[in-house]
C-alpha cells in the first residue's frame, strides 16, 4: 500500500511546485497594501525621507518617525517582548489616544506577520 501512495505523493508535490512557478508576479496596482506616496520637496525636488529619532527610556528603545517635522509613527522596542507601534491616525502630528479610556492612553499595535 505504501509503495503506491509514495510515488503519488511525490508527483503531487512536484506538480504543486511547478504550478507555483508558473504564476506571474503581482502587478504594481494589484498588490495587497500600497505604501503612501509623499510629494517631493517643493524647494529641492528631492524625495522626502522620514527622520528617525531614537531614544532610550526605562529599558525601552523608542523610535519616533517624522516627515517634514510631523510625527506619524512611534515604534517601542521593550527590553523583553516584540516591538509595538503607535500611530497618528488623523495626520495632526499627535499620537492618537483612545478617547473612551479613563486614562486616555494610546492603544499599542503589534505586527503579527511580516515579509521582507
Amino acid at each position: 500500500m505504501l509503495s503506491r501512495i509514495l510515488p503519488s505523493l511525490i508527483l503531487m508535490l512536484a506538480c504543486g511546485t511547478l504550478r507555483a512557478q508558473d504564476e506571474p508576479p503581482a502587478t504594481e496596482g494589484g498588490g495587497f497594501l500600497q505604501a503612501p506616496t509623499v510629494e517631493p520637496s517643493p524647494v529641492t525636488g528631492e524625495p522626502v525621507e522620514p527622520d528617525i529619532n531614537i531614544t532610550e527610556s526605562g529599558g525601552n528603545v523608542i523610535y519616533e518617525y517624522r516627515v517634514r517635522g510631523m510625527l506619524y509613527m512611534v515604534r517601542v522596542q521593550p527590553q523583553i517582548g516584540p516591538p509595538y507601534y503607535l500611530y497618528d491616525l488623523n495626520g495632526d502630528g499627535i499620537i492618537d489616544a483612545q478617547e473612551r479610556s479613563s486614562r486616555n492612553t494610546a492603544v499599542p499595535q503589534w505586527v503579527l506577520f511580516q515579509w521582507n
